[in-house]
């Protein structure tokens, strides 16, 4: 009897006892600013700037090696005379076929000077391309720009030079670069169009100006080994 009577009490205990709730760790979301895709205006930006970059990239920069001549620009088959400060980077991209960083003259950010190749037939019409590089810009009041051209002759052919200023929006980029300029020239060779590229702050590019003529005025085949 007192046997029964233990065990009945033992299971009036166990029933009535609750297990202990579990403890819910609530995580509190960070916060967040909610303008954070916008850059601010006075937030330095830089032509230089890149995004990560891919384990291609990154080997592709150890690959890609400076001119063994830093008197010459090399061009494919044919080469230029490089003004003596500006100094070579790895191209970002695998079409740029070259290009340098040009020094500031001011307090402004370094412009880019980079060189295009294109095969017979490859990098579409130059008036297609004209209007590409206008979309990339806007006046700095936001108002679409008009770009200028220019003919001179390179290499005894007549090569044109199209220049942009004003708000560089770049391809899709978030960031704005007001009082910029873009400098290009299209020289069209008989085995493809190459094409010749300044970027950057307008004082910049035209304190630079005469060193990207000379580039074009030395351009010249290289020549034949001995």
């Amino acid at each position: 009897m007192l046997k029964s009577f233990i065990i009945l009490i033992l299971s009036f205990l166990l029933l009535g006892c609750e297990p202990p709730e579990p403890k819910i760790l609530i995580l509190e979301p960070e916060e967040s600013d909610s303008e954070g895709t916008q850059v601010d205006e006075n937030e330095k930006v830089s032509l230089l700037d890149t995004k990560e970059e891919s384990l291609e990239d990154r080997i592709d920069k150890f690959r890609i090696k400076p001119p063994e001549d830093d008197f010459y620009i090399p061009i494919g088959s044919f080469r230029s005379v490089k003004p003596p400060s500006w100094f070579w980077t790895p191209p970002k991209s695998n079409v740029v076929t070259i290009n340098y960083v040009v020094p500031s003259i001011d307090e402004s950010e370094h412009a880019i000077f980079s060189i295009t190749q294109f095969n017979v037939g490859e990098g579409g019409h130059f008036a297609d391309n004209v209007t590409r590089w206008k979309s990339l810009f806007r006046t700095n009041d936001g108002a679409p720009i008009k770009p200028t051209f220019e003919v001179i002759t390179v290499n005894g052919h007549e090569a044109v030079i199209a220049e942009f200023r004003g708000e560089y929006m770049g391809a899709g980029a978030a960031w704005h670069l007001r009082n910029h300029s873009l400098l290009v020239a299209e020289v069209r060779e008989p085995d493809g169009n190459i094409y010749f590229k300044l970027l950057g702050p307008t004082s910049t590019v035209n304190a630079h100006r005469p060193s990207f003529l000379k580039v074009l005025d030395s351009l010249e085949l290289l020549p034949a080994s001995p």
